[in-house]
């Protein structure tokens, strides 16, 4: 069952979870029929609560990545009870971060600080990956809440905890390492007004990220690209962001991210170029 979570969580990458959501569905009714209908050791049965919580979570971002915001919920909730369950305060952290980056981005900063605050808790007694993990959701947080001096503290933060941290990670934080990172450095310089800084990190940021974050980071670059005055580069970007969706990538927020752009750049419409990019938005919207 673990390679099996592995495996849906690399494809999920590759090319956006929703379509590998019912497949995580048919592995969290396994998992928790087992639970519920098998008999099991203490151990056996902290691993398979442990591996529900890892489903539950996955189950929440796929479904978050694709629009479906109720669903990413219920699912969030229940990584969560089961992470407590199985006595995993790491793993239950990680999920709090994720409820944050989902309320944050609904503007619900209150609560959205308050479980970021909730998963900070067990920041003293995490390897360092997590304090860099944890750190980094803080400054997307707060980022958003308007305070931008505890978000710079934080992204050092993460920045000084990563510089210690090893390759040593259980599977659901392998995804997590510099290029994350720099795509939240850009995302908080873009929000503080350095567009032209946000565009060296978030450039970073989309070399080594797995395809369906690429597409997404390349339409946050674009709108980078376009508050420094760099139309081209802007251009650019959203070509870059168009292409990697239309290769079969299914990410909503990446179409969500190129709506922005295509609003960005209604100020420039009389151009042929842009107004060739702002139809390719609508069809991608369409489709």
């Amino acid at each position: 069952m673990a390679q099996r979570i592995e495996s849906i969580r690399g494809m999920e990458q590759d090319t956006g979870g929703v379509d590998f959501i019912d497949a995580a569905r048919g592995d969290l009714r396994l998992i928790t029929g087992m639970i519920t209908n098998s008999r099991y050791t203490e151990e056996i049965g902290q691993r398979l609560f442990t591996l529900a919580a890892e489903v539950g979570c996955l189950l929440g971002w796929m479904s978050y990545d694709a629009g479906l915001e109720a669903a990413a919920q219920k699912n969030y909730a229940g990584a969560l009870r089961a992470a407590k369950t199985a006595d995993d305060d790491m793993l239950g952290a990680h999920t709090l971060c994720f409820m944050a980056t989902q309320a944050t981005n609904h503007k619900e900063q209150r609560a959205a600080v308050g479980l970021m605050e909730s998963a900070a808790s067990v920041s003293n007694r995490v390897p360092a990956f997590m304090k860099s993990s944890l750190a980094a959701h803080e400054t997307t947080v707060y980022c958003k809440a308007g305070d931008h001096k505890r978000a710079a503290h934080s992204l050092n933060r993460a920045f000084a905890a990563l510089e210690r941290s090893g390759s040593d990670r259980p599977a659901y934080l392998r995804w997590y390492g510099e290029s994350q990172l720099r795509s939240t450095e850009g995302r908080f310089l873009l929000a503080s007004g350095q567009a032209s800084r946000a565009t060296d990190s978030l450039e970073k940021s989309v070399t080594h990220a797995a395809p369906r974050d690429q597409a997404v980071r390349c339409g946050t670059l674009a709108l980078a690209y376009h508050q420094a005055g760099d139309l081209d580069g802007a251009l650019d970007a959203t070509d870059r962001a168009l292409r990697f969706i239309g290769t079969g990538i299914h990410t909503q927020r990446g179409v969500e991210r190129l709506q922005e752009v295509r609003n960005a750049l209604a100020s420039h419409q009389s151009e042929p170029k842009v107004k060739e990019a702002r139809a390719r938005i609508v069809a991608l919207s369409a489709a």
